[in-house]
């Protein structure tokens, strides 16, 4: 895997460095995606002419959701791909616009995962920074999370820093939270799914939200019994969110990556907080003196 990052300034630059690179690959046998606004596409396609028939092309605010929804799709899309018989893909795409510090916060850890959540992939990922969209504390940390740049020619940035410690450095420390209420264990894994089930119900959480989180909550009750020792887990309304917070007194969980790197055939482990974070609006990993917890908001 290469991720590279092109930075520039108007749309000529764009479409003089991206439509050969990316024509270069479907000459190769390659397979091309694009993932970007739409006022762009249309200017990058008119350079390829036919050549963007034969490009896949997404557009950037339907996909670029939540990162952990993109780390899903280029995933089943590069996999989509290389069952198809693809020996290599070149992905152009520019991130949403990040309008607060938060923003920028969290697509930069997107950014910084990308390295390893893709890393087996035979893919070649360009990521776009125009600057006159993108905000400046997002462009300084664009040079953190990818490890070569264009200045010329590609070449290895001095800046780049390993995804974990991006990661560890842009993840804000979870805030306590009062008013959860504890919940019974009694009734193994059908038992907590019922009581679990009234609370949601009664809480008035949508049906789709409350699907979800019987199911996230069932996988990290599941991992926390198997490697943390003993459970608890408490419940409640938060603002306009519902909260399931499970823990247990084991050592909790160092990697800052956890659950967010695409579960691989023949590499097990993982799975259970890859499939909380897919089913959950946020999974927030929460460290205590005497333990850990995971944190399920919907």
């Amino acid at each position: 895997m290469r991720h590279s990052l092109f930075v520039y300034d108007d749309d000529d630059q764009l479409v003089e460095q991206m439509a050969p690179f990316l024509r270069s690959g479907l000459n190769d046998g390659e397979r091309a995606v694009a993932v970007l606004d739409p006022r762009k596409w249309e200017r990058l396609a008119g350079a390829l002419g036919s050549d963007a028939d034969n490009m896949l092309y997404v557009e950037r605010d339907t996909f670029y959701t939540r990162p952990e929804a993109a780390l899903l799709g280029y995933d089943s899309t590069l996999r989509r791909f290389v069952r198809d018989g693809a020996t290599g893909i070149r992905v152009f795409a520019e991130l949403p616009r990040c309008e607060t510090e938060a923003d920028c916060d969290l697509w930069l850890r997107y950014e910084a995962i990308v390295n390893r959540a893709l890393e087996h992939h035979p893919v070649w990922v360009i990521c776009g920074y125009d600057t006159r969209d993108v905000a400046g504390p997002l462009l300084d940390g664009a040079l953190d999370t990818h490890p070569e740049t264009l200045a010329g020619d590609w070449e290895r940035s001095p800046h780049y820093h390993e995804p974990e410690d991006v990661v560890r450095s842009r993840t804000p420390a979870p805030t306590p939270l009062a008013g959860l209420r504890p919940l019974e264990l009694d009734g193994g894994p059908r038992g907590f799914r019922d009581i679990l089930s009234t609370e949601l119900e009664a809480a008035a959480v949508s049906e789709p939200d409350a699907g979800n989180l019987l199911v996230a909550a069932a996988e990290v009750l599941a991992n926390a019994e198997r490697h943390g020792g003993e459970t608890s887990v408490r419940v409640g309304r938060v603002g306009d969110r519902f909260v399931c917070e499970v823990s247990d007194d084991g050592p909790g969980i160092d990697d800052p990556l956890a659950g967010f790197l695409p579960p691989r055939p023949g590499h097990a482990g993982g799975a259970g907080l890859w499939v909380a974070r897919q089913l959950t609006r946020q999974l927030e990993l929460v460290p205590s003196p005497h333990g850990a917890s995971v944190r399920l908001w919907v």
